[in-house]
């Protein structure tokens, strides 16, 4: 059976909803910019579900140097992979702005599967998915920095942008440091990149956020400078 299958009826939405409505207990915390939520390495078996505000996933290299691996917005939800297997937090989790977050409970929401098989299985592979995505973004390092810049303005701009009516925005609180720390790029290369595709009119840097005007233009960017394949 295909994952889809398992989880055909159920998405985020729906997770979100039926713990709400089971009136689960949880603790609500608020978190200023720039404050720690959650330490690498530390074994957490929480559920957190982000209210409001805008949160950054980041872990250690084998260079030591931190690497953004993911952001998310409000209405949405983190840390099911490590409250089902027992193992430590992967990443640091920060708050980039004034953040309000559910922390719950791992055998409060573990009542979540005995009611319901499809939460647990969208748990499930929600889970395997941010690993994924993980590795995932870890892989860019193999390319140029070029490309390992567009990587990044493009996983963000879809994930957590915003549209507009010229295009899609960055949430505010994504900076070009956090594009650099995303793209694995050195931030005076960012900038020099960055300034390279707004002069072809694919993003806008200023007034902040940043927006990308031309989403079809930027993943054409991507595809242009792919690196060539070399025959062993």
């Amino acid at each position: 059976m295909y994952v889809a299958d398992l989880v055909k009826n159920f998405n985020g939405e729906k997770l979100i909803e039926k713990i709400t409505e089971m009136e689960i207990p949880y603790k609500a915390a608020s978190f200023k910019k720039n404050e720690l939520i959650v330490e690498e390495g530390k074994i957490d078996t929480h559920f957190y579900i982000v209210d409001s505000g805008l949160i950054s996933f980041s872990m250690t290299n084998s260079d030591k140097l931190q690497v953004i691996t993911r952001f998310l917005n409000s209405n949405t939800w983190f840390g099911s992979a490590n409250f089902l297997l027992d193992s430590p937090f992967q990443f640091n989790v920060t708050a980039l702005r004034d953040t309000k977050i559910r922390i719950y409970n791992r055998n409060d929401i573990l009542r979540l599967f005995q009611t319901d098989s499809d939460g647990f299985w969208f748990l499930y592979f929600d889970g395997y998915n941010q690993v994924h995505e993980r590795n995932a973004l870890i892989e860019i390092a193999h390319h140029d920095p070029r490309r390992r810049l567009i990587s990044a303005l493009l996983y963000i701009a879809n994930t957590v942008g915003i549209k507009t009516d010229d295009g899609i925005s960055f949430p505010r609180g994504i900076t070009q440091n956090h594009l650099a720390l995303v793209s694995q790029v050195p931030r005076t290369r960012a900038n020099v990149e960055l300034q390279k595709l707004r002069e072809q009119g694919i993003i806008r840097l200023k007034p902040k956020p940043t927006v990308v005007l031309d989403i079809l233009k930027l993943r054409e960017q991507l595809e242009i400078h792919r690196t060539p394949r070399t025959n062993d």
